[in-house]
């Protein structure tokens, strides 16, 4: 027999308060198999693992013991992107990102499946006729019903024509009649697709109608694991329900677990792709550009914060100039402060822009959607940086011009200028990934960063005053920030001479050496953040 899911002695704990004062064993010892095709539903109290579970073989939470394979592979860090091509999952309870339309959301996540574009059309017009969402395809997600936001869950999760699908919870908080079917649709998709079907729930009938079998788990151990039939044969009871209140409030020890584990198949070579470099590449790009439309949408739709990215940036430089003005400053040093002024504001734009990549995320809380699919720890960010450059890049251009007409402010040669301009891109890239990091390192908490950090390094750089005025150890402390050197390198057009040789080679090999040092640091974070369970909690 080939199984779909084979999990042995799976346990997980998670610990929480200082110093790890309070330990929640979720999962005990948990060993399982489900064969490919099979609709196999978890039941038990809140509480009992059940999601845990879900999100342990979906591969967004690591365990602490046991293993899992999917489909013959095993499910290690190294596997899980190439796993996730396969899997997917829905919620009843989705949350998607809220300025997309259901058209748009699905072809977000189509594109971060790698799949071409005439294929995602197709699929996303299916899709949408299968589950009658046509009629709200240009809706954005936050003014969708309940019901309709469940079908875009169903719908999203078999974008990707799965081979395993993971529904937690998929009908609840549902009418009865729309609930019905929203199940008679998850029986059509199993019986077209043979895809493998993990369903948890609290309805009872909904279980007995779909499930071939179903696995009672408490205190995250699994008590039974038998067909709707046996279980009740077994527990003299007419229902699943008296079954499940009979278990949930019983002080019980394991009943019966499931079969001692088997030997399982053998890796599907056809499913562990060989790894391919310059594909692997295309479709990274493909990934990034989805991004990249994606927090473009974020930014255009939402007015507020395309006015915040302007409005502040304006304010300092009017600002500055005015301040300029009333102490009569000479050319020369109005440029001086006015070229800060400008880089505050194309620096803050674009690093913004970077952060906001998690940041969007976290606030439509879809962290767990995305991070469903095969992507990996780049391309969010490089995505989220390269809208920061056409913005930033507009920003740089308004505050230029503003300058020019309100200042007199002559800017140095085209061809510096854009060096510089690269210069400071890559500085609000490292500025973002800074925020990126700390968010998967610390949750939700560490969203202030986003506006912190950059105003910090600002202050450390010289960004209104030459570096040589700050406090000896200051002094040595901006040597380390490759803002400094780009500003050095700049302000040499107006007739300053730089304190450091050779800025503009050392700003670019700092950037370069601190880019190499955040990409590992950003790696070690997602690490943690599968292991203690962050990734979920941004998502709630």
């Amino acid at each position: 027999m080939s199984f779909a899911v084979d999990v042995r002695h799976l346990s997980k704990t998670f610990v929480s308060g200082g110093q790890g004062r309070q330990r929640v064993q979720a999962l005990r010892d948990v060993s399982l198999q489900i064969p490919e095709g099979e609709i196999f539903g978890i039941l038990g109290p809140n509480g009992a693992g059940k999601t845990t579970f879900l999100n342990i073989l979906s591969t967004l939470l690591l365990p602490d013991a046991g293993t899992v394979t999917i489909l013959g592979i095993p499910s290690t860090p190294q596997n899980s992107r190439r796993l996730r091509s396969f899997l997917n999952m829905s919620s009843g309870y989705p949350n998607f990102p809220w300025c997309l339309s259901v058209e748009e959301n699905l072809r977000f996540y189509g594109r971060l499946y790698g799949l071409p574009s005439s294929v995602l059309e197709q699929r996303i017009a299916r899709l949408m006729k299968a589950l009658e969402l046509q009629r709200f395809a240009k809706v954005p997600f936050d003014e969708l019903s309940s019901g309709t936001k469940q079908k875009l869950a169903l719908a999203k999760a078999m974008i990707n024509e799965p081979k395993i699908i993971f529904l937690d919870e998929p009908t609840v908080g549902l009418d009865p009649h729309v609930a019905a079917k929203m199940r008679e649709r998850i029986l059509e998709i199993q019986r077209e697709t043979n895809v493998t079907v993990l369903l948890t729930t609290h309805n009872m009938r909904e279980a007995e109608a779909l499930c071939g079998r179903i696995a009672f788990i408490k205190d995250g151990r699994i008590l039974k694991v038998a067909s709707p039939g046996e279980l009740k044969q077994f527990y003299h009871r007419e229902s699943l329900e008296q079954i499940f209140i009979d278990l949930a409030v019983a002080q019980t020890q394991a009943l019966e677990s499931a079969a001692p584990p088997q030997e399982g198949p053998a890796a599907d070579a056809g499913i562990l792709m060989e790894r391919h470099f310059w594909r692997d590449i295309a479709q990274w790009a493909e990934r990034c550009q989805a991004f990249f439309v994606r927090n473009f949408l974020f930014g255009v739709r939402n007015i507020f914060t395309f006015m915040e990215l302007v409005f502040w940036p304006s304010v300092s430089l009017v600002s500055v100039g005015l301040m300029g003005d009333f102490l009569q400053l000479q050319e020369n040093a109005l440029a001086f402060i006015l070229t800060g002024a400008i880089t505050a504001g194309v620096l803050q734009v674009t690093q913004l822009d970077v952060a906001y990549g998690l940041l969007y995320e976290v606030w439509s809380k879809s962290v767990k959607q995305t991070l469903l699919t095969p992507v990996g720890i780049t391309e969010s960010l490089f995505g989220a940086w390269f809208n920061g450059i056409l913005r930033g890049g507009v920003i740089f251009i308004v505050l230029g011009l503003s300058a020019r007409a309100l200042f007199d402010f002559t800017s140095p040669p085209l061809g510096p200028m854009l060096i510089f301009l690269a210069g400071i891109f890559g500085c609000a890239l490292l500025l973002g990934l800074i925020v990126n990091v700390l968010l998967l390192m610390f949750g939700q908490k560490a969203e202030i960063t986003a506006w912190m950090f950059a105003y910090l390094f600002m202050l450390l750089s010289g960004i209104y005053y030459p570096v040589t005025t700050l406090p000896p150890f200051f002094y040595h402390v901006a040597e380390w920030i490759p803002i400094t050197y780009f500003l050095e390198y700049l302000r040499q057009y107006f007739g300053f001479t730089s304190v450091f040789t050779h800025p503009l080679l050392k700003g670019t090999a700092l950037t370069l050496v601190y880019l190499g040092l955040g990409l590992v640091l950003m790696r070690f974070a997602f690490h943690r953040a599968r292991k203690k369970g962050i990734i979920l909690r941004l998502s709630e």
